[in-house]
Order: C-alpha cells, then structure tokens, then sequence
C-alpha cells in the first residue's frame, strides 16, 4: 500500500503541478511530436525511478516496472490528445494511470491473495451494500420517476415559454446532489442540514422567482423540490431501518 501510495503521490505531482500550461497545449496542438508530452514523460520518468529504485534498487524488476508506467503513461496521454479536454476523456485517462501504478504495485509488493480477500471483504459488508443502493436508486431511477410525475407541468411550462432556458442537465444534477444531501442528512440524524439546504435553495430560486412574476414558475419550482426531497428523506428512513436490521 506505501508503494502504490508513493507512485500515486508522483503521478498527481507531475501531472497537476510540475506539468506546465504550455506543455498542455503543445500535446493537444502536436500529439505524439509534442515536445511538451516529452518533458512531461521524462518527468515521470525521474519521479517514478527515484521512488521504485528505493524499493527494488537497480533490479530488472526495476526496470520492468519504470518502463511499464512510463511507456503506458506515455500512450494514455496520446490517446488522451485525440479526444479533446472533455470530463469524460479526463476521468477515462485518470483512472487508466492509477490502475496502472496500482498493478504495478501489487505486482512488485506480490500481496497474499488471502489477506486481500479479508481487505475486500470489510467494504462488501451488507450495510455498505445498503447504502450503494439507496445512493444508486436515488440517482437515475428517481430522477426519472420526478421527470415523469412533472411532464404534464413541464410540458405547460414549455408552451408558455420558451425564452428561458436554463443549463442542459443543470436541473436534473440539482436535483441529484440534492437528494443525496438529503440521504446523507438523515442517515447522519443531522435533520438541521436539511433545513439549511431548503433555506439556501428557496433563497437562490427567490430571485427567478420574483423576476418571472410567473405563478406557474413558483409551484413548479416547489412541487418538483418537494417530489425530490421527500423521495429522499424516506430512502434515507428506509435506509436507516435496513441499517438497524441487519445490525
């Protein structure tokens, strides 16, 4: 675990801090010719062999493992390039470089299968498992179930108007964080932070509120608050309950 510790400690210091904006910019404008890419590798290259050397020392296991993370840092950021600076690409490249440092760590720490068994265990308990779910129940099958009890008032808010727009998606992610807020508050027994996220909500939409002079605006800014809030506050109910059971 040190190990991976320490490589995943080099991976976020050259790649968030050492790497500079115009090394960025010259692997998106050059690709694979980028000089920017090359002194970026070198950097990885001069970390990683600082932290594996202390390890191996200068072992063919050593340079097994540099050239593995170097060489496949090297072709992840390629691929990288050719996606453009999109969250998505961001969090696919992220995750391809930790599962790299964290194979290459268990590879040379050679972890006894037993021992992680027992690890993995401890985080599959049926109380975790409890809580994935109501977190995942209450992301897309939620989110669903409120857009289709709204239609009906959706669809008149669109014929009214159609000048005011509002973010792609803004609506839906609100209501996610929301309802996990809402979860986590009443799992917690911190109902107080409920409160709070009502008032910082309603002070926030008073605003448009007031700007529309909109009727419609105003009850369906409330029902559909409500519909996301109570849903949550019962999964996390439900949530506790399972919780006390299985204790």
């Amino acid at each position: 675990m040190t190990l991976f510790l320490l490589l995943l400690l080099v991976h976020l210091v050259a790649d968030f801090y050492i790497q500079r904006k115009s090394w960025i910019e010259s692997k998106i404008k050059h690709k694979e010719k980028s000089i920017g890419l090359f002194k970026h590798i070198l950097t990885h290259l001069g970390l990683n062999a600082v932290v594996l050397y202390a390890y191996l020392g200068l072992t063919p296991l050593f340079i097994i493992a540099l050239l593995f993370i170097v060489l496949s840092h090297y072709a992840i950021d390629i691929w990288k390039t050719y996606q453009g600076f999109y969250l998505k690409s961001f969090l696919i490249d992220q995750v391809a470089h930790i599962a790299v440092l964290a194979l290459v760590a268990a590879y040379v720490a050679q972890p006894d299968i037993a021992k992680w068994h027992v690890f993995l265990s401890e985080f599959t308990t049926p109380a975790h498992l409890v809580v994935i779910a109501v977190f995942l129940f209450a992301w897309k099958p939620i989110s669903l179930i409120i857009q289709l009890l709204m239609r009906p008032y959706t669809n008149a808010m669109n014929e009214n108007d159609n000048t005011n727009k509002g973010l792609p998606f803004a609506g839906e992610w609100i209501g996610v964080l929301e309802r996990f807020l809402v979860i986590a508050f009443v799992m917690l027994g911190q109902f107080a932070g409920i409160g709070f996220l009502l008032a910082a909500k309603s002070v926030f939409r008073f605003g448009d509120m007031r700007r529309e002079q909109d009727r419609k605006l105003t009850e369906y800014i409330m029902l559909g608050t409500l519909f996301s809030v109570s849903v949550a506050f019962a999964l996390g109910l439900l949530a506790n309950q399972m919780l006390a059971t299985l204790s």
